[in-house]
């Protein structure tokens, strides 16, 4: 699934932008932001630390925690 949370902090800029301000290759990010990969927790921490979010605000959305909880406790 798109991380859309992504998608609208890069607003107008280009993936390959991000990716050359962060320091990590085109398609690790462009992967990261399409869903097709989720990053360790050095990259996730270093992609929210640049749009200045947490890595949950970034990485998980409300529905995840809420069906975790559920899932752990049900």
């Amino acid at each position: 699934m798109k991380n859309v949370k992504m998608a609208e902090l890069r607003g107008d800029r280009t993936l390959r932008e991000i990716a050359r301000e962060i320091n990590i290759p085109y398609s690790t990010y462009a992967m990261i932001e399409s869903g097709h990969r989720f990053p360790r927790k050095e990259l996730a921490m270093k992609i929210a630390n640049f749009y200045g979010v947490t890595v949950d605000e970034l990485f998980f959305t409300k529905n995840d925690h809420e069906t975790r909880t559920k899932k752990n406790y049900a």
